[in-house]
């Protein structure tokens, strides 16, 4: 009877190892230990909780998931710093340390440059292509890890056999350059807010994101980014000046939050039909990051 308590004791032990990994059941029998009860927090929520604000949680291991992101960038146009807050949802699938990601851009940002402000209509917004590149990576899905993205290729009124590679042609009638927004103007079109000028043109940006877990549902970091644009005319010469934009990433930053529910996140899905959209997560995106004023000391080297 000894022996056999002790066979059974051990078989017990096992099988708490291997549990998590196969399942196994035990008839479960008289013992010295009381009833535990582990909670699954990987299940969400469903619906935002007014306790729960963006990157809060105790992680959910991985890194696997949906997420919002805020995006500050600087450049610096002759001597004066623009900034651009750009808002995304980065859905993310996790093999090893490698990621798989896709980011939507849902809102666009810029602030006045020479006292003209560019505004980015939805329709260019939506018809931006977003080219699969690469993949990103993290050193591990917990706080104090590193992450670094995938390469965010942003190709504005363009089809490129290589997009990352291929001139941008300078004339507007190239197959290359394509009437992404349908209103009948090569590239996109963009506005000049008060002004009622617009200006039609292409653009190819890249970004990269470095950063780190600083929470495990939270990633904050910088950013380097290059942009080349190819203005094709506009609805009068004031829209046509477009000096060239250098990047001043020494002033830009982004942070990125689970917007899930999984590990404790908050959760943006109020149809709870497993995805997020912006205009769910459009109330969300000031709590993320703040944008800023430009500050022309920025831009003095």
């Amino acid at each position: 009877m000894r022996k056999r308590a002790q066979r059974k004791r051990l078989v017990g032990v096992a099988c708490m190892l291997l549990a998590g990994v196969t399942g196994c059941q035990v008839e479960r029998g008289d013992g010295d230990f009381e009833a535990q009860v582990f909670e699954d927090a990987g299940l969400p929520e469903v619906g935002p909780s007014a306790d729960v604000g963006p990157g809060d949680g105790s992680g959910a291991g991985t890194l696997g998931g949906i997420w919002l992101q805020a995006h500050r960038a600087s450049s610096c146009v002759l001597g004066q710093e623009q900034v651009s807050m750009g808002y995304y949802i980065v859905t993310i699938a996790e093999d090893g340390e490698l990621l798989d990601e896709q980011r939507t851009l849902c809102e666009l940002e810029l602030s006045p440059v020479l006292g003209l402000r560019p505004v980015v209509p939805p329709a260019v917004i939506e018809s931006i292509a977003t080219p699969h590149i690469d993949q990103g990576f993290v050193t591990r899905p917990t706080t104090g890890g590193a992450y670094t993205s995938a390469s965010e290729v942003g190709l504005w009124g363009l089809e490129l056999d290589d997009p990352t590679g291929d001139s941008i042609p300078t004339e507007a009638d190239d197959p290359a350059v394509v009437d992404a927004d349908n209103d009948g103007q090569p590239g996109v079109t963009l506005e000049i807010a008060g002004s009622g000028c617009r200006r039609y043109m292409a653009q190819r940006q890249i970004v990269r994101y470095t950063g780190q877990l600083t929470a495990p549902n939270r990633i904050e970091g910088g950013s380097a980014t290059t942009t080349r644009m190819e203005v094709y005319g506009a609805s009068a010469s004031l829209c046509a000046i477009a000096p060239d934009v250098e990047p001043n990433d020494a002033y830009s930053a982004f942070t990125m939050v689970r917007i899930d529910g999984l590990g404790g996140a908050i959760n943006l899905d109020e149809n709870a039909d497993g995805t997020i959209s912006c205009a769910e997560a459009a109330p969300t995106f000031s709590e993320v990051l703040a944008n800023r004023e430009p500050d022309n000391e920025n831009c003095r080297r």
